[in-house]
């Protein structure tokens, strides 16, 4: 699957500025450690709270009893008039009484003689428990074939829904069976981990769905020195669905030249993505929208890049407009400098991107949210051309 960057120098995002991301304020949590955006955003929201001794342990199992304590916050369920689960080993003295009772009272942990309020919990089963406390639906086009969850398996649907919804997914083993055929296991039965459940309520939290796609109904403009680029809606195609499309984009020059592009937008099996049409320069990102790390290709030769959504309900002030709810794509590619006339690697620089409801793409930032570069802002009516 190809990258940005052709499509990126394209729109002339040169990037710049060394950015270094903000690590969970934890002493055993490193500050490349991959899951420090979903951590992050659970501290912020006083979700969690790690150990008195300033650690974390992200690699011991998670308890049910602190799974209940962090959904009650996630969710803000109320833990008075909450139903008696009547579990054996969770009485209304236990510590962690009123937590698993309100999660009870809501409906995510069912009826039982026991709690085992110190258990684990699989992978499958936390796919049951994200999928009815956040009430995630189908997105056929998301649909993903795992190996080791056949249909007929206990959790084949509520697994679906966690990986339609970009909140977890499987990882892919080894025996392809043909160009661009892959096959995937989800590990079911795989205990989770605190950093894993983690990161997978946050995902769950901070998902993202609905139109992000500019308003068909409008043109959009951007003006450049030397030149003027319009864009609007042109047609679908038969590779398109209807939460995609292909749009004309019209370059006004000065000089009177005009030239003309097809570009895909869109929104569908699993990607949100902007083009030029039938061109190697494709850039994409994982939708439903749900933060974290995407992709690290830092370590290849061939597009060597990183990917990270890192809001998804973020305030954005452009061009003295403000943006609610707007997604914000981190990338980070290598620098390079030369020595001795070799281009050798010299560290790092990232970017930011921001896309707003039935706005698409609105701006590039070589910092995040600062001096942020507009991207077809300005829109008038299709009715104003014909």
């Amino acid at each position: 699957m190809k990258k940005i960057l052709t499509f990126l120098l394209m729109l002339t995002l040169l990037l710049s500025v060394n950015t270094s991301a903000q690590a969970a304020d934890f002493e055993d949590i490193p500050a490349k450690f991959s899951f420090h955006i979903e951590l992050d955003y659970l501290i912020e929201r006083d979700i969690i709270n790690g150990y008195p001794d300033g650690t974390f342990k992200p690699n011991a199992l998670m308890a049910k009893k602190h799974i209940a304590s962090m959904l009650v916050k996630a969710l803000d369920l109320p833990t008075d008039n909450v139903k008696n689960p009547n579990y054996k080993d969770v009485p209304t003295s236990h510590p962690y009484y009123k937590e698993i009772a309100a999660a009870y009272t809501a409906g995510i942990f069912g009826d039982g003689t026991y709690f085992k309020p110190e258990s684990h919990i699989s992978r499958a089963f936390m796919a049951k428990i994200l999928s009815e406390a956040f009430n995630l639906k189908s997105i056929a086009d998301n649909a993903k074939t795992y190996k080791d969850v056949p249909q007929n398996h206990e959790f084949y649907r509520v697994i679906q829904l966690v990986s339609m919804n970009n909140i977890a997914q499987g990882n892919e083993i080894e025996d392809h069976k043909g160009y661009f055929t892959y096959t995937y296991n989800f590990n079911p039965n795989q205990l989770l981990t605190r950093a894993h459940f983690s990161a997978f309520l946050a995902r769950a939290m901070s998902l993202r769905t609905g139109d992000y796609l500019p308003d068909k109904n409008y043109v959009y403009i951007s003006y450049h020195d030397g030149y003027k680029v319009q864009l609007k809606f042109s047609h679908y195609d038969y590779e398109y669905s209807e939460k995609s499309g292909l749009w004309e984009q019209t370059v006004y020059w000065t000089n009177g030249e005009i030239e003309n592009y097809l570009l895909a937008y869109g929104a569908q099996n699993g990607q949100f993505f902007l083009g030029y049409y039938e061109s190697e320069g494709v850039y994409y990102t994982s939708y439903p929208f749900t933060i974290g790390l995407k992709y690290d290709t830092l370590h290849e030769e061939d597009f060597p890049e990183k990917q990270e959504i890192v809001e998804t309900s973020a305030n954005v002030m452009i061009e003295d407009e403000l943006y609610n709810d707007v997604v914000v794509v981190r990338y980070t590619l290598h620098n390079w400098i030369k020595v001795n006339g070799e281009e050798v690697k010299d560290g790092y620089s990232s970017s930011y991107m921001y896309i707003a409801k039935q706005r698409g793409i609105i701006g590039f930032s070589d910092e995040p949210y600062e001096n942020i570069e507009s991207f077809f802002l300005e829109r008038v009516p299709v009715s104003s051309f014909e």
